[in-house]
């Protein structure tokens, strides 16, 4: 009653004012009343997904992820690209870290090689796979998940991330960017690819996550009370731990 006697009453500018104060959450403001602000704009504030913002809003969540799964990340690990996250996240608890590339000039790599067909890397051979936002590069899905099954020791961990709500690359990944994901259908894959496995699947974001993402906002400007609010509606990032049965 008292929203009410407020909504009828008070001009927007104060009920604004009172929402700031965090005395009216749910306000929604009028059609035609909405204040865009900075976010009135045909372009985003950054085309680089907000690293020369602070840094991206979506590695928030691949970075917690991470470090929550981080006890799998040990033994002989294989990490895609680099093993930035392998070193970070797994330590001393890691023996030999291996990395596959695509492409030959990476001297850094393991092994030379397109995930989706890669039979010079051995069967059962790695005790986790770290697989961040690589994914949605590969347009054989299906090939990229049973190299991971294959090379997966019985009782193997892969962690992946995969983008759902994403800006696309203005870069060298712009021509192979082939695919977003949900929690369903990343579910539905695995439950085919993994189909002994133990598989957690989640979603993690929210419209204001969501939003700030696809405008290049750096992960300094939105704070972590507003990132950690999930709404399985608004998905930038999808999860999943699946595990090789042993």
């Amino acid at each position: 009653m008292l929203k009410s006697i407020i909504k009828k009453t008070m001009p927007a500018s104060g009920i604004r004012l009172i929402q700031k104060l965090g005395f009216y959450k749910h306000y929604k403001p009028a059609p035609g009343t909405v204040s865009m602000g900075d976010l009135n704009r045909l372009t985003p504030l950054s085309t680089e997904f907000g690293y020369d913002r602070g840094g991206p809003v979506d590695r928030y969540y691949i970075e917690n992820f991470l470090s929550q799964e981080s006890a799998a990340i040990k033994g002989r690990v294989l990490e895609i690209g680099d093993n930035e996250y392998t070193l970070l996240f797994g330590g001393a608890k890691v023996q030999q870290s291996d990395i596959l590339h695509v492409d030959a000039t990476n001297k850094k790599a393991t092994f030379i090689g397109d995930l989706s067909n890669a039979p010079q890397v051995p069967d059962n051979t790695f005790d986790a796979i770290v697989l961040t936002q690589t994914l949605h590069l590969i347009y054989d899905v299906k090939g990229a998940l049973a190299t991971c099954y294959r090379v997966l020791k019985p009782g193997g961990v892969l962690l992946l991330t995969v983008p759902g709500i994403t800006p696309i690359d203005h870069g060298e990944w712009n021509k192979t960017w082939y695919w977003a994901f949900t929690d369903k259908g990343m579910r539905a894959l695995m439950a085919e690819m993994f189909p002994d496995g133990n598989t957690v699947v989640e979603s993690h974001g929210n419209v204001l996550a969501a939003t700030a993402f696809l405008y290049g906002m750096g992960l300094p400007e939105v704070s972590k009370e507003k990132l950690d609010h999930n709404d399985p509606f608004f998905q930038v990032i999808v999860t999943v731990r699946a595990q090789k049965k042993a």
